[in-house]
């Protein structure tokens, strides 16, 4: 299904595009239905980040994984979105959190592995393109015009899917601007329920293993997520690349 920006935040968020940041939601409204448990069977839940958030000692992904605990900034828009995040896809981010972990486990001193890198990229600036080998083809090969101008009704009428899951693009969605760019996972099939099948790829090691597996989108190329998409705008090379 194609997504209208304006109309998911406007779902997500009552007059979102007017609300001001300390109009954001605290944790008691984001614990509100949020029943879920992570791959460490710990009930999960939002605490706010300040003087007293437990287990200081703990770094961001342990609190998770031990704990069950996901430190949450108040007033902070991108914290808000990645709770947003984690209500709608939370077996792929308890996945995520996992891998974390272990990858922790396993590093030697402070060193961050390739992995988690890999893991956070997907992250923050994910999204999920699904659609026919042909159309994949077009994005791993950047070729942006026939993508975007010569399919254009593919995107407008459902035939390609993109979900957005990295929370830091959310934040950018705010204030679009040229050169906004996604990491993007390529699935040549609808896999029914994503959550359910991230995780299960994710938890089996299937997924995000090499950076080749994201292609970089540039997001307001899809057809009506920008405005002045004429000629000239798709001839733009340095954002086209």
């Amino acid at each position: 299904m194609f997504i209208d920006i304006n109309e998911f935040l406007n779902d997500a968020f009552s007059a979102f595009s007017e609300a001001n940041i300390e109009d954001i939601p605290g944790c008691d409204f984001l614990n509100n239905g949020f029943e879920h448990k992570n791959n460490n069977l710990q009930p999960l839940f939002f605490a706010p980040q300040d003087d007293s958030l437990a287990y200081p000692e703990m770094n961001y992904e342990e609190r998770i994984f031990n704990h069950g605990l996901i430190a949450t900034r108040q007033h902070n828009w991108h914290d808000f979105f990645n709770a947003m995040v984690w209500k709608t896809f939370p077996q792929t981010k308890s996945a995520i959190n996992a891998l974390h972990h272990q990858e922790m486990i396993n590093q030697n001193g402070t060193l961050r592995s390739r992995k988690r890198d890999l893991l956070t990229l997907f992250d923050e600036s994910g999204v999920i393109v699904m659609a026919k080998k042909a159309i994949l083809d077009l994005i791993k090969n950047h070729k942006w015009y026939e993508l975007f101008v010569e399919n254009k009704a593919l995107w407008l009428n459902g035939s390609i899917q993109i979900k957005t899951f990295g929370h830091a693009l959310y934040e950018k969605y705010q204030s679009p601007y040229v050169g906004l760019t996604a990491q993007a996972l390529l699935l040549e099939k609808n896999t029914g329920n994503l959550d359910e099948y991230l995780s299960r790829e994710l938890n089996q090691q299937q997924l995000l293993n090499n950076k080749a597996e994201l292609s970089p989108l540039p997001l307001l190329g899809i057809p009506q997520w920008h405005k002045n998409q004429n000629e000239d705008f798709y001839a733009n090379s340095g954002y086209f690349r």
